[in-house]
């Protein structure tokens, strides 16, 4: 009988201390996800200065995208993925700058209101990554929208919509 009881409790502590694991990871803080991205970026020594930094949560993966300057002065972004893989820097002058995205937004869609828009890494048809500016808004029929558009030239590359109830 005692060792039914030492194993009931083992069993126990076992699924406690997972739970606690799990929900943890689950609700992992995002001012600490950015903190372990920029200590990342900074530890591979591709960033020197993080002026901001937002979370992206592409159809693939996540990322935390940082904006700053590198050893050179450059301003660049660092795409740093919430798991393993490589970083991916891009400089900012070999983008359209965010006004332009939210000119060709405003010309192609007419939203109600601008949510968001943000640097992000999706994959295409070709299963490459391609950096994208998603732009999130509401649209001219109350739809919540994703519009994403190519970083290096600012063409319209898809959008979905989600009707809002």
């Amino acid at each position: 009988m005692r060792v039914i009881g030492i194993i009931a409790g083992v069993i126990l502590a076992v699924l406690i201390w997972q739970g606690i694991s799990f929900y943890s990871s689950v609700t992992d803080h995002p001012d600490r996800l950015e903190e372990k991205a920029i200590e990342r970026a900074e530890s591979e020594s591709v960033i020197e200065k993080v002026d901001e930094a937002v979370q992206y949560h592409g159809t693939n993966s996540a990322y935390v995208v940082l904006k700053g300057s590198d050893a050179d002065g450059e301003q660049v972004y660092v795409f740093v993925p919430r798991k393993d893989g490589a970083l991916v820097t891009k400089k900012i002058e070999d983008g359209v700058t965010l006004e332009a995205i939210k000119k060709k937004l405003s010309e192609e869609f007419s939203p109600q209101e601008v949510i968001n828009i943000k640097p992000g890494i999706e994959i295409n048809q070709e299963e490459k990554q391609v950096l994208v500016w998603e732009a999130t808004f509401i649209d001219t029929d109350n739809r919540y929208t994703f519009a994403y558009y190519y970083f290096s030239n600012g063409e319209y590359w898809r959008s979905r919509s989600i009707k809002q109830s």
